[in-house]
C-alpha cells in the first residue's frame, strides 16, 4: 500500500475511535461532539499540511520548548513516553503547556487562530488502531520523509 503522508490525516477518520466504545460513551457524555471536532481538527491539519510535522513523541526533547502539538489516537496512547499513563484519544499541547481538560471544540478554535496568526509548525502524532497504518506512520516518522 502506498499512501501520501498528508492522506494519513484523512485515514484517521475512517476507523472507530475510543469514543465509539461502550466505555467511551459512558465516560464522556459529549463523545459525539468531541469526535466531530477531532474530525474537524484532522481536516484543518490537512488544509494546513505545509505547517504539519509528524512525530511519534510530544516530549520537549523531541519537539522543543514552547511548541504546539496535537495527538490524535484511535486507541489509548501516551502524550509523553516518560509518563506511563494512557491518555484520551485527543490531546493538544499549546505554547509548550499540556492541558488535559481542554475539549476538542475549544482546541479547534485555538488551532484556527494558530494557523492564521503563526508561521510556526505544529507537531502531530497519529496513533492508528489499524496495524498497517500504524506501521506506515512509524516508518514515515523514522525515515523523516514528511518535511
Amino acid at each position: 500500500m502506498n499512501i501520501e503522508p498528508k492522506e494519513l490525516l484523512l485515514k484517521m477518520k475512517e476507523h472507530d475511535f475510543i469514543y465509539d466504545a461502550a466505555v467511551g460513551k459512558m465516560v464522556n457524555k459529549n463523545y459525539q461532539e468531541d469526535k466531530a471536532y477531532v474530525f474537524k481538527i484532522l481536516d484543518l491539519l490537512y488544509e494546513n499540511f505545509h505547517k504539519v510535522r509528524f512525530v511519534d513523541d510530544l516530549s520537549e526533547s523531541v519537539i522543543g520548548k514552547g511548541k504546539w502539538a496535537v495527538l490524535i489516537s484511535q486507541k489509548f496512547a501516551m502524550v509523553d513516553k516518560r509518563i506511563p499513563i494512557p491518555q484520551v484519544p485527543f490531546h493538544l499541547k499549546y505554547d509548550g503547556k499540556d492541558d488535559l481538560s481542554i475539549k476538542a471544540k475549544h482546541s479547534y478554535f485555538m488551532l484556527i487562530g494558530f494557523f492564521q496568526e503563526s508561521d510556526d509548525e505544529i507537531y502531530v502524532s497519529l496513533n492508528f488502531k489499524n496495524e498497517e497504518y500504524r506501521k506506515m506512520y512509524k516508518k514515515l516518522v523514522k525515515n523523516q520523509t514528511l518535511v
